[in-house]
């Protein structure tokens, strides 16, 4: 036996207060029949009423309350197995924040046009979990996964490429923080059992000097640790020279190679292809990487790719459930009650008509 409020005992002082009443109440029947005048005239007056059926009455009515509160306290006996279970894809988000994203080649830029699409994205993600990955020259675990999508999108509005203290794009790095987040001995649970999926949204350009190939390393490991990765493709082929912004995020030129011309970023479609298709080494998805240049509804492209990835339980747990047992105290305090309210206090009379 268990109680399932057992921190809210302190409702048994109502039966006990009951008790304290109606001891009270003799008390001050007694001081006014002795008040009243002669006290054989008054017991004489006073014959037909039963202290006894009285007091059967209020032991009636006392059973009766205590019964309830403790059905109350909801009274437990016996347990069985339950499982419960989760459903959702695992998504770690690689969100490029570097000094590129700042082209205005999508209104109003490629950063804050992907910001808008990424938290309209996070609405439609019911049962998932989410983590947040910042990247420019390094990258960064913001928010490691969790079903609390608003959190997210708070962290999401306070990203700004200024407060980044490497420059460039490091996607490779990106790559590898994402893939640590969805395979960490951290999270708990399957993992074998769940879809994992790690998702760029970047314009493709990595200023590393290998040319991309420390990125596709980390895309190769992804496919083995069995984690898809998508991108968002931020931005136009045809390309915009990349801004300056000052603090206070007034445009102030844009920025120059070391001949004075101003830098152009272009979408790098082609290692997003490449990226993607690594961790697809068998061909299984025929589109990863969604174009987004502020026109299409890259939106629901992604939702419906999401969508078609095996939802898979992110808990499976074990928990006993107790068998509720109020009724057995409820059911006789409602036949006491129903007793009491019927009962005569006249002698003679039984209980009432």
């Amino acid at each position: 036996m268990r109680w399932g409020l057992g921190d809210v005992w302190w409702l048994m002082v109502i039966p006990i207060f009951s008790i304290a009443l109606f001891a009270y109440g003799h008390s001050v029947r007694r001081s006014i029949v002795r008040r009243a005048g002669s006290v054989q005239l008054i017991q004489k007056l006073i014959s037909s009423l039963s202290v006894e059926r009285r007091l059967v009455k209020q032991l009636l009515f006392v059973l009766a309350i205590t019964l309830i509160v403790l059905a109350a306290l909801r009274p437990q006996y016996g347990r069985r197995p339950q499982t419960l279970r989760q459903t959702g894809v695992d998504i770690a988000i690689a969100f490029d924040i570097s000094k590129s994203m700042l082209a205005r080649d999508v209104h109003p830029s490629r950063l804050d046009a992907a910001r808008t699409l990424l938290s309209q994205l996070m609405e439609e993600l019911k049962g998932d979990r989410v983590a947040l990955v910042p990247f420019a020259g390094i990258a960064f675990t913001q928010s490691p996964l969790t079903a609390d999508q608003g959190a997210v999108k708070l962290y999401l509005d306070s990203l700004d490429p200024a407060q980044m203290p490497v420059g460039g794009t490091n996607l490779a790095m990106a790559l590898e923080e994402g893939i640590k987040l969805l395979t960490g001995k951290q999270d708990r649970g399957d993992k074998s059992s769940r879809s994992r999926v790690l998702l760029l949204i970047t314009d493709g350009e990595d200023v590393a000097t290998d040319q991309g190939e420390a990125a596709k390393k980390a895309a190769t490991k992804a496919a083995k640790e069995g984690i898809t990765v998508f991108s968002i493709a931020v931005g136009t082929r045809v390309g915009e020279p990349i801004p300056v912004v000052n603090d206070d995020g007034s445009h102030a030129g844009y920025q120059k190679d070391s001949s004075g011309k101003p830098v152009y970023s272009r979408l790098n479609i082609d290692l997003l292809n490449t990226l993607t298709s690594l961790s697809d080494p068998e061909g299984k998805k025929s589109r990863r990487v969604f174009e987004f240049d502020g026109q299409q509804d890259t939106l629901s492209m992604v939702v419906d790719e999401l969508d078609s990835l095996q939802k898979s339980a992110l808990q499976a747990s074990m928990r006993h459930t107790y068998n509720e047992k109020y009724q057995y105290f409820l059911f006789p305090a409602l036949l006491l009650l129903l007793l009491e309210s019927r009962l005569s206090e006249r002698r003679g009379r039984g209980v009432r008509s």
